[in-house]
């Protein structure tokens, strides 16, 4: 949510991603939603080609699951922070549960000469111990780290779409619980599946529980990329309609209230996003916080010059005057700056100085550097309009 208009600004991204969908390379085909791998589905059987570490011949190669066996399948990737940040804990989990069935199974899709050079580095001081001024106990190489758990690369990247595409799962890391009747049951980031993990080994993991709430966000997920495709390919009456189907499933998401709002103003239907906004608007009258952050992207577009001046600028003004007589303090002079960035894109200079006029004498620390600057600004483009 916007605060100060030094900070950024988390919509002013949500707007730009229709566009970014647009200029971006196509996006994969994914499984319907009814298809969806998911907690609860069987696990697909592995084809990995490469193995790098077998635990010393006590982790042979995988491809089926066995029954009464648990299984982690995670993907990463050597150039992914996250997943290096990662591999300590994987190492550690694999040495406490090895001997109660569990297996960690852990997949790049990456060429065996990358993976390889990358297993050679040593591996980087963890933050706390940076932090303490401490030195590692002991220097060791990714190798040797990993060797605790199977560790392997799967070039053709059969695996991925099996687990990650399969399950519209878009980042990684990304772990894959496989229980011992070989379903899954669990899928999120490593780091987060120490609980899980337990409980399914102890036989009183709530499998049904957590499979509506992660399907609910699968199909979420599912949507948006449905959506970009369509996106992608510029067609912007077919995103439309899904957005309008993934919203009434999320009436609260304000990132596809936003998302409409920019394809609706990218396809030059100014007339629906003008209406879109206004109803953006009279939902979010009773926080005026919410207001000024939807009114700030309004004012980036027009400075982008992806809106022209007219109906998108005065519906913001509006409601933004609005949202003013309801702040107070460093709330109003925020307000009140981005009623001042408006008004002067539409050339009114007068009003726009004598907002920010007020705006600096409610300013705290945070924003008052910033609203002087642009009073400077504002009143030196009057001056020279003046001498002209």
């Amino acid at each position: 949510m916007r605060i100060s208009n030094r900070y950024t600004r988390p919509l002013a991204l949500l707007t730009s991603l229709a566009v970014l969908a647009v200029a971006a390379g196509p996006w994969a085909v994914r499984t319907s939603a009814a298809e969806l791998l998911t907690v609860g589905s069987s696990a697909p059987a592995l084809d990995i080609e490469h193995w790098l570490h077998d635990g010393g011949d006590k982790f042979p190669p995988v491809t089926k699951f066995e029954d009464g066996k648990v299984y982690v399948v995670e993907f990463w990737a050597t150039w992914c922070g996250p997943c290096v940040a990662s591999m300590p804990h994987l190492a550690e989990t694999q040495k406490k549960l090895a001997d109660q069935g569990v297996r960690i199974i852990s997949i790049s899709d990456e060429d065996l000469e990358t993976v390889e050079k990358f297993l050679d580095r040593e591996v980087r001081q963890n933050p706390q111990q940076a932090a303490a001024g401490e030195s590692p106990e002991k220097a060791q190489t990714y190798r040797q780290l990993t060797s605790a758990y199977s560790l392997t690369t799967d070039p053709d990247q059969s695996s991925y779409r099996d687990y990650m595409e399969a399950a519209a799962q878009n980042g990684i890391p990304t772990a894959f619980i496989v229980g011992k009747d070989a379903k899954i049951e669990w899928i999120g980031h490593p780091m987060e599946m120490d609980q899980p993990l337990t409980a399914v080994v102890a036989g009183n993991w709530d499998r049904e529980a957590f499979a509506k709430e992660l399907k609910a966000r699968q199909e979420a997920e599912k949507a948006m990329q449905d959506i970009f495709a369509l996106l992608q390919k510029q067609d912007f009456d077919g995103a439309l309609k899904l957005i309008d189907q993934a919203a009434a499933a999320q009436p609260q998401d304000m990132q596809l209230s936003m998302l409409k709002l920019q394809v609706l103003i990218v396809s030059e239907k100014t007339d629906a996003a003008n209406e879109h906004l206004q109803g953006l608007y009279k939902t979010l009258a009773s926080e005026p916080e919410a207001v000024n952050m939807i009114a700030w992207n309004i004012y980036e577009m027009a400075a982008q010059e992806r809106i022209s001046k007219g109906a998108l600028i005065d519906s913001s003004i509006a409601a933004a005057e609005k949202a003013v007589a309801e702040s107070q303090g460093e709330s109003k002079a925020s307000l009140l700056d981005t009623l001042a960035h408006l008004h002067a894109t539409n050339g009114n200079l007068e009003k726009a100085i004598a907002l920010e006029t007020e705006a600096l004498t409610l300013a705290g620390d945070r924003d008052r550097e910033f609203i002087q600057s642009y009073l400077n600004e504002l009143q030196e483009q009057q001056k020279g309009t003046s001498e002209k």
